[in-house]
């Protein structure tokens, strides 16, 4: 450790500039794994390919709610920079053994022990709220938010193109390439202030410290979300083959998950701006409305360019819902617990997404596709009570 000082600023852009390479890297392949199955073992039934993709998700996820808060109270014991290489580090060199799998009960086993160790976006959550000063923490949760969107675009656009091009071999090879890459531009840039503390009482040292009624909601808040927003997001080409047909799948997904991501982007960037100046209940109100009623219109699409269309609006409402959740989760948590409580968070937002894969898997199978983004509205409307009471809930605490 040097006596320079640490430069928030710094930190923040290498850590936004790694995560957009991890989070390209991971979407150059998963949002073509339902293609893969369908190519590489025959797998043509739609109910069939949809009940194995709610598995993929379900263990992956199931998976991460397990490890990510021991990783959590691990970054609070032994450094916050720590954790985040162990994820680039390790997800750099498990991610491309997915091709190694020789049926697709193999291929949800990998997925399964690569969540065991992921978790980048956490860790660096907990990296940039333990070293940002409070008054600049929704700017730079935006950012990060922008950063994985970013991503996305990137790692959509490409991997469409590289899948259609190159095969998939390539893709899984480069997604384990970037993740390695921006493990190295952190551990050479980015410092982290953290000094181990003094061993606690053990009544002190448990999992839930931290966890007031105020996060407790905040938590609640988290699990919805991720439910409402991941609902239809391992069926996208699905969707698009359903529409369109089945020619040129692969290159239509990447174009349309890319168009997405740039909503996302866009909407990380300014409601992170607005959370650092604004009551949080304005911008939580428009953004489910709108991405509740874009849910339905792709339930309803006709046509392709109408689905990319709404989805680039759903997108465009709710990118912006994770920065401010993760926003008020900081300002209600002591800096002491954070590593704990957003491992925490982080785990329950996958918890959610498990949740999702299970509901979504069970819908597809039995009602079809479209039903699962009729569901998905449904969902968004039901985060508006829960965030209306954790408002209110934070607002009777501060005034005690």
């Amino acid at each position: 450790m040097t006596d320079r000082p640490l430069n928030w600023k710094l930190n923040l852009f290498v850590i936004w500039l790694t995560q957009i390479m991890c989070v390209a890297g991971f979407s150059l392949i998963i949002p073509f794994v339902p293609i893969y199955i369908r190519d590489t073992w025959g797998v043509t039934d739609q109910s069939v390919l949809g009940a194995w993709m709610a598995a993929f998700t379900f263990f992956g996820m199931l998976s991460y709610c397990v490890f990510t808060p021991v990783w959590g109270i691990l970054a609070d014991r032994y450094g916050r920079k720590l954790m985040l290489l162990r994820a680039y580090y390790l997800d750099g060199l498990i991610f491309p053994c997915f091709l190694l799998a020789p049926s697709p009960f193999w291929l949800i086993v990998a997925r399964f022990v690569v969540s065991a160790f992921t978790g980048t976006v956490s860790a660096a959550q907990t990296l940039i709220v333990t070293t940002t000063p409070q008054k600049n923490q929704g700017f730079a949760l935006g950012a990060l938010s922008s950063a994985i969107w970013s991503g996305n675009l990137i790692g959509y656009a490409a991997g469409g193109l590289i899948v259609h091009r190159f095969g998939y071999t390539i893709a899984f090879l480069l997604c384990g390439a970037m993740y390695l890459a921006a493990g190295v531009l952190a551990h050479l840039f980015v410092r982290d202030d953290f000094q181990r503390p003094a061993p606690a009482p053990r009544r002190q040292r448990r999992l839930f410290d931290g966890v007031t009624p105020v996060v407790g909601l905040i938590f609640a808040l988290i699990v919805l979300m991720a439910v409402a927003r991941r609902f239809d997001d391992p069926y996208v080409a699905m969707m698009i083959e359903k529409i369109h047909g089945p020619e040129n799948t692969a290159l239509y997904t990447g174009w349309v998950s890319a168009l997405a991501a740039l909503a996302g982007i866009l909407s990380a960037v300014g409601v992170g701006r607005l959370c650092d100046r604004f009551s949080p209940g304005r911008i939580v109100l428009a953004t489910i409305l709108l991405a509740a009623g874009t849910m339905f219109l792709q339930a309803l699409a006709p046509t392709l360019c109408f689905y990319a269309a709404a989805r680039f609006g759903n997108f465009l409402a709710a990118g912006g819902m994770e920065p401010v959740f993760f926003s008020l989760l900081s300002k209600h948590t002591p800096e002491a617990r954070r590593g704990a409580v957003f491992g925490l968070a982080s785990a329950l937002r996958m918890t959610g997404i498990l949740i999702s894969s299970l509901l979504s898997g069970g819908l597809i199978y039995f009602l079809g596709i479209r039903q699962i983004y009729a569901a998905g509205g449904v969902l968004f409307l039901a985060i508006l009570p829960v965030f209306y009471l954790t408002v209110r809930v934070a607002a009777r605490t501060k005034h005690e």
